[in-house]
């Protein structure tokens, strides 16, 4: 570490100085510094001995001499200055600490670790845990509000499923047992129970009381899941395969495989449920919306189809179920009447998502 002192520019005496009021209509402080001449005083090493692990971060309280250093293998170092004597280490991750703070005190340390979405806040003198929050290590891919809105699911790339107080903001609970892919939708199929849909072949029930997973719903033939939808009473759950082209329809309950939906030429990206009736609405990248009666269905029954010109990206009914919206990937949504099937309106949105767009997308 080192000690430093500056003082003026051209014109300026060599010392640091009171600004009175006329110095204050001509200049104000960034300026003096900027044009302030640096040097050193004094200086102190800070040198660890070894090949394994470089420092990547610091941070000084100089109200109490104190050094914080963090290093590219998640430990970090507390130390007392001038002398650099070690007060207290501590391996918080396997991965980087890529910042690092003292809070006015000096008792709190706060850590970041870009890796894993980490953010601890540690208590060096008694040992312990003020916060520790981690977010998706991939990024968010999807997520849902529980009925009553006090509890949001998130899914990660990671293969995780996080919950999160809707007033606090903060993760209270990372589920186990959860995916070995991506997970591509969450939904409650009541308060204390969230559905998760994978890539990686299954569909997992997650029980909110006791934070396990007490069932999973797998398919007959090997497949990933894009999509999922809960009927309004939480008793049948389904979600869209990539390929083969089909929606898996399962009770929540028996974990019992109940009917395939095929129809569609292409992966199913969306899913919802009519909120009155048992039909459910299937959008697919084949440019379709089907809608399925799922209790009346038979050998000879087919869906109805409405088509859209485009990839089908995502679908909802409106909340008195009169009408279906489809969105299309050229940023268009359809209205359609759900009783006789004709087209209502269009909402052109490809304007307003242009300039989210690069060139490739």
């Amino acid at each position: 570490t080192r000690s430093f002192f500056f003082s003026g520019g051209s014109g300026v005496t060599p010392s640091v100085r009171a600004l009175t009021k006329s110095d204050k209509n001509t200049t104000d402080q960034a300026h003096a510094i900027v044009k302030a001449r640096w040097g050193n005083t004094s200086r102190h090493y800070f040198n660890d001995n070894s090949s394994t692990k470089t420092v990547v971060s610091t941070a000084y309280s100089s109200e109490h001499s104190l050094l914080v250093v963090g290093f590219s293998t998640g430990l970090f170092g507390l130390y007392e200055l001038p002398s650099v004597s070690n007060i207290h280490t501590l391996s918080l991750s396997h991965s980087t600490i890529g910042t690092v703070s003292i809070n006015p005190s000096a008792d709190w340390l706060a850590f970041g670790c870009p890796k894993t979405q980490q953010l601890l806040i540690w208590e060096w003198r008694s040992e312990t845990y003020i916060l520790k929050q981690s977010g998706h290590a991939y990024g968010m891919r999807c997520v849902s509000y529980s009925p009553d809105g006090i509890v949001v699911a998130t899914g990660g790339e990671d293969g995780t499923v996080k919950l999160w107080n809707s007033q606090s903001g903060f993760c209270y609970v990372t589920l186990p047992k959860s995916h070995t892919a991506a997970v591509t939708a969450v939904e409650f199929a009541n308060p204390t129970v969230v559905l998760s849909a994978s890539l990686d072949g299954t569909v997992r029930a997650h029980d909110l009381h006791r934070y396990r997973n007490f069932k999973t719903y797998t398919s007959d033939i090997p497949c990933q899941f894009l999509s999922m939808a809960v009927d309004k009473s939480g008793e049948i759950v389904c979600a869209g395969s990539t390929e083969p082209f089909r929606v898996c329809v399962w009770s929540v309950q028996t974990g019992k495989l109940t009917d395939i939906l095929t129809g569609h030429m292409g992966p199913i990206a969306g899913l919802a449920f009519h909120p009155i009736r048992g039909t459910l609405a299937s959008a697919s990248w084949d440019g379709s919306v089907k809608v399925w009666d799922l209790y009346k269905r038979d050998g000879n029954s087919a869906p109805e189809t409405f088509e859209n010109g485009a990839d089908v990206v995502c679908v909802a009914f409106r909340p008195d179920g009169n009408q279906l919206c489809s969105g299309t990937i050229r940023g268009l949504l359809r209205f359609w009447n759900v009783e006789d099937g004709s087209l209502i309106c269009e909402i052109d949105g490809q304007k307003d998502i242009k300039g989210g767009r690069k060139i490739n997308d």
